[in-house]
């Protein structure tokens, strides 16, 4: 083939491209689309009818999942073991000791009797508008519970919550716990 017939078959195939109006960038682009689009069919056929060949045998992977480490734990203190918690404020910023942080044993108004309040401590008071609790641990209870007025502990009654105090009844008795003790002077 000469060089003119080439260029003459050249002009034959690009007179539909010439007729289109595209650009030979615009050429480019459309045979890359159509190439790409032939080849995701081809794909797609070959993975709807499979390889030839027959079936394939599938290995499942030898792999179990880890597992957690069983560890025996102690069982958890109780409030009165704590140390570091009862010789430091918890509502305190600086939770550093003071003079008034030892915890409160009762104080009897009248003189001491038998069923006296004396195994039953303060550790907290909260008050939060008209509802107040107190923590008290008793001989009964070492571990100390949240207790609120009308509550029962040993044999007194909570009668009142104070800031710093709480009025414990039982029958005509009545006995003061105070949080932090008064300061001797």
């Amino acid at each position: 083939m000469s060089v003119a017939e080439t260029l003459k078959s050249w002009t034959q195939n690009a007179a539909p491209l010439a007729q289109a109006r595209l650009s030979p960038l615009m050429s480019i682009i459309l045979a890359f689309l159509l190439a790409t689009t032939a080849s995701a069919v081809l794909f797609a056929i070959y993975a709807i009818l499979g390889p030839e060949g027959g079936e394939r045998e599938v290995k499942t992977p030898e792999w179990t999942p880890p597992t957690q480490a069983v560890v025996k734990l102690d069982p958890p203190k109780t409030a009165a073991d704590d140390v570091q918690s009862l010789t430091r404020p918890i509502f305190s910023k600086s939770r550093r000791p003071s003079s008034r942080s030892a915890p409160a044993r009762a104080e009897p108004d009248a003189a001491p009797a038998a069923g006296n309040a004396d195994g039953l401590t303060v550790y907290a008071i909260v008050k939060n508008g008209n509802a107040s609790q107190a923590f008290i641990t008793s001989l009964d209870a070492p571990e100390g519970a949240w207790k609120k007025i009308g509550d029962t502990i040993d044999t007194w009654i909570i009668s009142s919550i104070d800031a710093a105090e709480l009025t414990l009844k039982n029958g005509d008795r009545s006995t003061k716990l105070r949080l932090y003790p008064a300061n001797p002077e």
